[in-house]
C-alpha cells in the first residue's frame, strides 16, 4: 500500500494561491503575559449588550475559562450568555455608568427591566 502523505502546510503558498496578504506582526497588540482573572461566579458588573452595543446593562458572571468570562445580562436567560476577556473594554465595574452620567439599559429583549430600577 502506498499512502499519500499530505504535504506540510505552507503559508507562503496559501497566501499566493488565495491572493491574500498576511497581517503584519505590528498589528497584534496582545500582551505577552495574559491578564489575571480575579472574577468569581455570581459577581455583578456592567457590560455592553452584545446585540446592541449602545446599551450598557447589569450582568452577572456565570462562569470563567482562563481569562474569559461567561456573562449573562440580568433579566435574560442562558440562551443569551456571551463571553468576554477579562480586559475587554465591553465590561466595567458597577457604578461606572452613573459616574460618567450614562444610563444603564435593560437587556435587549429582557423580560425584567425592573431589575435596574434600584440602581
Amino acid at each position: 500500500f502506498l499512502s499519500s502523505v499530505p504535504e506540510p502546510f505552507s503559508w507562503e503558498e496559501y497566501l499566493r494561491e488565495t491572493s491574500s496578504t498576511a497581517a503584519s506582526p505590528s498589528c497584534f497588540k496582545q500582551s505577552r503575559v495574559p491578564p489575571s482573572n480575579d472574577f468569581k461566579a455570581g459577581m455583578k458588573l456592567e457590560a455592553r449588550d452584545p446585540r446592541n452595543s449602545n446599551s450598557v446593562c447589569i450582568a452577572t458572571v456565570m462562569g470563567m475559562m482562563g481569562t474569559r468570562l461567561r456573562l449573562r445580562l440580568d433579566g435574560s436567560d442562558n440562551t443569551n450568555d456571551f463571553w468576554r476577556l477579562v480586559d475587554s473594554l465591553d465590561i466595567q465595574p458597577i457604578g461606572t455608568c452613573e459616574r460618567n452620567g450614562d444610563m444603564l439599559q435593560p437587556p435587549l429583549g429582557g423580560f425584567n427591566s425592573l431589575l435596574i430600577s434600584y440602581y
